[in-house]
């Protein structure tokens, strides 16, 4: 018994430290990419190039407009779940479908919950508002530097 019990540790270990190297390695070939990526673009003309190239790439440039288009549909899906959530809210809670006669108590919960829910709605819009802003701004940028690099 104990025997099998110094094997599984000695392959337990076995296998952490293989793990271990192979997660060393991973990491300096990490490393090694990006050294070697920042050694090329501290160098003026290979800089240029490399910006010139990528300036001119139609990967660059839909990948810009997919990220915009992502980002716009992550940020709609938000507020169509936020505004599901307070409809949800008010069908159960205290709109349409609750009855007629409710105590002061219910009905000021219901207001309450009702200004939160929209104030969640506005901060969401705004934010909706700023971030397809700066989309804006930075595919205008995108296009400026290609257009500079032609």
């Amino acid at each position: 018994m104990a025997d099998k019990e110094q094997k599984n540790q000695n392959n337990d270990e076995n296998t952490e430290s293989k793990n271990d190297q192979s997660h060393s390695m991973n990491l300096a070939i990490i490393g090694g990419v990006v050294g070697a990526g920042i050694g090329l673009l501290s160098s003026p003309g290979t800089s240029k190039k490399v910006m010139k190239s990528l300036g001119e790439s139609e990967v660059m440039r839909s990948a810009g407009k997919e990220l915009k288009r992502t980002a716009q549909e992550i940020i709609t899906e938000q507020a169509l779940s936020s505004l599901r959530q307070t409809a949800s809210g008010y069908m159960n809670g205290g709109g349409l479908l609750s009855p007629k006669k409710k105590n002061n108590e219910q009905e000021d919960q219901q207001e309450e919950s009702n200004e939160d829910n929209s104030s969640e709605y506005e901060e969401i819009k705004e934010d909706n508002k700023q971030l397809n802003d700066r989309l804006e701004r930075i595919e205008e940028m995108l296009s400026n530097l290609v257009d500079s690099k032609k």
